[in-house]
């Protein structure tokens, strides 16, 4: 291959993770962003910027606002979003996370792996007042969430990642594991009971219990977490609710094409 042939693909690549990037960013965002916004939240160029929307509207994915340098979701974004929500088996899947939430009153999350962190996929709120949940989308620390650690305990593609580790571990409150000797003592405590917790490890005043939905391999490639406001979780609860939560996952691993 010549070299401008290897340029020619860098440069498509790099095209490509852009046009995504932008996309994330409309997920996150929400609504419509302008051509400025999206230059400055990308750290790209005006031009880039325009030529990336303006593919992106061809293409279905953006639309613009009549008139406007604004920019919102397309036609065809609505329908990958669709497409993905049947083939992630979330519409059979919220059954179950409905339930879990009118049993425990509490806010029910979903993820799945997604590299070094997990991602949520479909969330349930509490119908509680004073409550807690995270928005579909978020990406989530696996160190420090109930989640994260179901899937670090039960995955064994993730055991370099826990070997990689050095003891400069990102520190989101004061309870959060400092060391990768703590974390593998909680890891084996979660594989013992079959469900993890997060004691305000993630988020002061929240506390979480959460279990791995495993694949037919016996390999986590999900979890299911309840969520709740701390002074509603005091210790005996994580005990009451664990089992609960882990019936929820093993039916959840019937359901989802993991």
């Amino acid at each position: 291959m010549s070299t401008a042939e290897e340029n020619g693909r860098v440069a498509g690549t790099q095209s490509i993770s852009r046009a995504f990037a932008m996309l994330r960013l409309f997920c996150t965002e929400g609504g419509s962003l302008g051509v400025v916004q999206l230059a400055g939240r990308l750290e790209l160029t005006l031009s880039t910027t325009h030529r990336i929307a303006r593919a992106l509207v061809a293409e279905g994915y953006l639309a613009q606002d009549e008139g406007r340098e604004r920019y919102r979701f397309g036609p065809q974004s609505l329908l990958l979003g669709h497409a993905a929500h049947r083939a992630l088996g979330i519409d059979v899947a919220r059954p179950v996370l409905e339930r879990l939430a009118a049993h425990t009153e509490e806010s029910i999350n979903l993820g799945l792996l997604d590299g070094d962190h997990a991602i949520v996929i479909e969330r349930v709120e509490s119908s509680q007042r004073l409550r807690f949940s995270m928005e579909v989308g978020a990406r989530i620390e696996l160190h420090a969430t109930s989640m994260g650690k179901s899937l670090l305990a039960f995955n064994d593609e993730l055991t370099g990642y826990v070997d990689g580790l050095d003891d400069d571990l990102v520190q989101l409150t004061t309870k959060t594991h400092a060391t990768v000797k703590s974390l593998r003592a909680d890891l084996g405590e979660i594989r013992a009971r079959g469900w993890s917790t997060d004691d305000e490890e993630s988020l002061v005043g929240v506390r979480c219990v959460a279990a791995p939905v495993l694949d037919t391999t016996g390999q986590a490639k999900a979890a299911v977490a309840v969520q709740a406001p701390a002074v509603r979780m005091p210790d005996e609860r994580f005990d009451e609710l664990g089992p609960v939560v882990r019936s929820a996952a093993f039916e959840l691993a019937s359901l989802l094409p993991i």
